[in-house]
């Protein structure tokens, strides 16, 4: 006869076995819903301002292309995509052949995962919370409801019940959010805005910053980074009046007058639009012209030298895009010094370019300000056909200090130091 203690034991054995594969089977089967959750999306723009992934949609939509914008939960953005899957190999494919059709969204990518949800869009619908959506309790039913239903009717009632009301609170929101729920702090004589910067023929969203000017004094109270809250103060110069003025390397600059007290009128409205106790300042961004000249006052050279500091490659990159984004650009690049001295000069290695460090293999010579100029103009030039620009999409011309802007000794001198792009085709 087996002892009693065997027995107990092997019962015990079998019941932590049965714990343990229906553990196994309920970790799968959540396993196996989160895979099939995981989604592949083809997707052309991402935005942190809802009514830009609205415009982009349309702009999409006129293409012949069926778009569409869910949020990205997780990185708090607006996805517009035009394609969607369970397969991921199927959605590169579809990837490829949009990218083949239609060059202007040739920065499309595949984003996995999942987009939009019910209960995160109620959290994550206005641009970086600029309202607080309302309190509203929703009753669901209670584990004992659940556990015993009387029929499926009364258990999925209350759930689409609740699903609605919230897709209910995620559309009114922004009109209809009590002054009280706002999150941003109510302070006497601040001001909450927020610069919206797009590229007007791509409809995407530039990011850069925006100067803040009191109307009255001519005098800069801040620099604001686009699509993020600013809190003004009231510059308490009679009028209210502030400037606002876009400060973005390869577009044109866009200046607008606000009355901060009363910022929406027919005069601002084409610009202007208020949510809640929030200022939205459109900025419709235009490339250059032909015959316009871009200034690169943030490309930086090492002294006597045609290498670039490494601080230089934000802008350079905004005069790739620029010469990207339309393949008909022909540009001629100017160098400028301050100054017409004589000199040793450090510069690129035709065989072995390296354009940010000093200690790099480079050739010496001696020359002047001129050829220094000149030297400076030709790495640029070099740096963007490493990027595959086309080297008979641009010229270069040296000009030394001939064309100052400012006495050699004067406190700004160092703005002679320059680099010109000027517009010849576009």
């Amino acid at each position: 006869m087996r002892p009693q203690n065997v027995s107990i034991g092997w019962k015990r054995c079998c019941l932590y076995l049965s714990f343990f594969l229906i553990g196994s089977l309920c970790y799968s089967s959540v396993l196996g819903a989160k895979f099939k959750s995981t989604r592949s999306y083809v997707v052309i723009g991402a935005f942190s301002f809802e009514k830009n992934a609205e415009r982009f949609t349309s702009f999409a939509n006129e293409k012949e292309l069926e778009a569409t914008y869910e949020i990205n939960a997780g990185r708090n953005l607006f996805y517009v995509y035009v394609f969607v899957s369970d397969d991921r190999e199927i959605a590169y494919k579809e990837l490829l052949k949009i990218k083949g059709l239609h060059p202007e969204f040739k920065d499309a990518w595949v984003f996995e995962g999942q987009l939009g949800s019910a209960i995160q869009s109620v959290q994550e619908r206005e641009i970086v919370s600029i309202e607080k959506m309302p309190s509203q309790k929703i009753e669901l039913p209670s584990e004992e409801e659940r556990a015993n239903p009387k029929n499926t009717e009364e258990m999925v009632a209350p759930m689409v019940e609740a699903k609605e009301s919230k897709d209910q609170i995620v559309e009114e929101s922004v009109k209809n959010v009590d002054d009280e729920e706002s999150p941003l702090n109510k302070e006497e004589g601040v001001y909450h805005l927020y610069f919206n910067l797009l590229n007007a023929k791509k409809l995407k969203e530039v990011k850069g910053k925006v100067k803040v000017i009191d109307a009255e004094r001519s005098k800069q109270l801040l620099v604001a980074k686009s699509h993020e809250i600013v809190d003004v103060r009231n510059p308490n110069n009679g009028s209210n009046r502030i400037k606002v003025a876009s400060d973005i390397f390869g577009f044109r600059d866009v200046q607008y007058m606000l009355d901060l007290e009363n910022p929406l009128t027919d005069s601002t409205s084409a610009y202007v639009e208020t949510i809640g106790d929030s200022i939205i300042v459109n900025f419709m961004l235009e490339r250059y012209k032909k015959g316009d000249v871009l200034v690169m006052y943030n490309v930086y050279f090492y002294r006597d030298a045609a290498i670039m500091k490494n601080e230089s490659i934000y802008e350079l990159n905004s005069l790739l895009d620029m010469l990207q984004e339309n393949e008909n650009y022909k540009v001629k690049i100017h160098g400028h010094t301050n100054g017409n001295s004589h000199g040793k000069i450090i510069h690129l290695d035709p065989d072995d370019k390296n354009f940010f460090a000093l200690k790099a293999k480079h050739l010496e010579t001696d020359g002047t300000a001129k050829k220094l100029s000149l030297y400076r103009a030709y790495t640029i030039q070099h740096w963007l056909m490493d990027q595959g620009i086309p080297e008979e999409r641009m010229q270069i011309k040296g000009w030394g200090g001939k064309k100052m802007l400012y006495d050699k000794h004067d406190t700004q001198a160092d703005q002679n130091v320059r680099v010109e792009i000027e517009i010849l085709e576009e």
